[in-house]
């Protein structure tokens, strides 16, 4: 482990918990597991272009407007009552299976736990619950404190602040390298979960450590 290091900070969707849970409740051909995962990167897509152009709406807008089109493309009637059991899906999705053991990892090396999420801190605190992992979590800090969406450096100062500590006394980890370089930008340590990329984009800043799944990032910072 890193000794100045204090504070393992994690992204929670597609990182900790599993997106196929937005498209398990959609019907075919809309309820597989590829579609929960573009579900999620169309609705992360609009907060960035929301976010860049100086607007805001919650979290949870976006994702409704992404199974709209989904379902809308696939020609399936009902679309609105889709589109609201989606968005409920989003507080019950499930941890991958390593999760728990890897918080626990980070716990016995004495390191603290805490969420910066694109999602509201109501929504992620439910979604910790139900995957029954919120105890590992010494804070959770979500979307409108900042009133914008990651990448932006606005969402990890304030979730810094939110957390009480310094960048350089932290390391973000999350299966996105979008979400690494924001947090790169601002001065924090990163690990990237390699679970759906596979390879970084070379524009992409360099993470401090990586692995296959979060269990592999988390031996690695917890040494």
């Amino acid at each position: 482990m890193a000794g100045d290091l204090d504070w393992v900070v994690f992204d929670l969707n597609g990182t900790l918990l599993d997106p196929a849970a937005l498209s398990a409740v959609l019907p075919p051909p809309c309820h597989d597991e590829r579609t929960g995962v573009e579900l999620l990167d169309t609705t992360v897509h609009q907060s960035m272009v929301d976010t860049l152009a100086g607007q805001h709406r919650p979290f949870g807008e976006y994702l409704r407007a992404s199974v709209r089109q989904v379902l809308e493309v696939a020609g399936i009637g009902d679309v609105e009552q889709h589109a609201e059991a989606a968005v409920g899906a989003a507080s019950r999705m499930p941890a991958f299976p390593e999760v728990p053991g890897a918080l626990h990892t980070l716990a016995e090396a004495g390191l603290r736990i805490a969420a910066i999420t694109n999602s509201t801190t109501a929504t992620a605190e439910a979604s910790l619950e139900f995957a029954g992992i919120r105890a590992h979590f010494d804070v959770v800090t979500g979307s409108e404190h900042p009133r914008a969406y990651k990448p932006s450096p606005q969402v990890y100062r304030t979730g810094l602040e939110r957390i009480g500590t310094d960048a350089s006394r932290a390391c973000m980890v999350a299966a996105h390298g979008w979400d690494l370089h924001g947090a790169k930008a601002v001065g924090l340590r990163t690990g990237w979960v390699a679970r759906k990329e596979r390879a970084l984009l070379s524009t992409v800043t360099d993470p401090d450590f990586r692995g296959g799944d979060v269990a592999a990032v988390c031996r690695q910072i917890a040494g």
